[in-house]
C-alpha cells in the first residue's frame, strides 16, 4: 500500500471510528478526551450530532472519494479538515489556557496528519486510472 492510500484509508477510519463512538457514547467520550461531560439533553444530542454526525460523514465521504478515485481530493479534504482543527485547538489554548494531555495529542495528530496528506500529494494526480 503507498502513502497517499494507508493516509486516506487511516484518516478515513479513524474519522469514522471517532465519530461512531461519539455518537454512540457521548458522554463517556466527552469525559475521556475532555475531562467533563455534555449537561443536559441538548448538550448531549449536539455531541451526538457534533462530535458524531461530523466525524462520520468525514470518514464517509473520504471512503466514497477513495472508491471513485478522487485520492487527490480525498488529501485535499484531509489536509483542510486537520489544518482546521489544529488552527482553532491552537486558537482555544492560546485563548483558553492550557488543556489536558489529550488536547496536545490532538494537536500533534493533526498537524502531523496533514503533513502526511501534503507529502502524499506532491505528485498526485487528481485522478487515478
Amino acid at each position: 500500500m503507498n502513502l497517499e492510500r494507508f493516509v486516506i484509508f487511516l484518516a478515513a477510519f479513524f474519522f469514522l471510528l471517532y465519530g461512531l463512538a461519539f455518537a454512540l457514547l457521548p458522554s463517556g467520550m466527552a469525559m475521556i478526551v475532555t475531562g467533563s461531560g455534555p449537561e443536559g439533553v441538548s448538550a448531549l444530542i449536539d455531541f451526538r450530532a457534533t462530535y458524531g454526525g461530523l466525524n462520520i460523514a468525514v470518514g464517509l465521504v473520504l471512503f466514497y472519494l477513495f472508491t471513485i478515485k478522487q485520492l487527490r481530493a480525498c488529501l485535499v479534504v484531509i489536509i483542510v479538515v486537520l489544518l482546521s482543527m489544529a488552527v482553532t485547538r491552537t486558537i482555544g489554548l492560546l485563548l483558553d489556557g492550557s488543556g489536558n494531555l489529550f488536547m496536545y495529542l490532538f494537536l500533534v495528530l493533526e498537524i502531523v496528519g496533514a503533513a502526511l496528506a501534503a507529502i502524499a500529494m506532491r505528485g498526485q494526480a487528481h485522478t487515478i486510472e
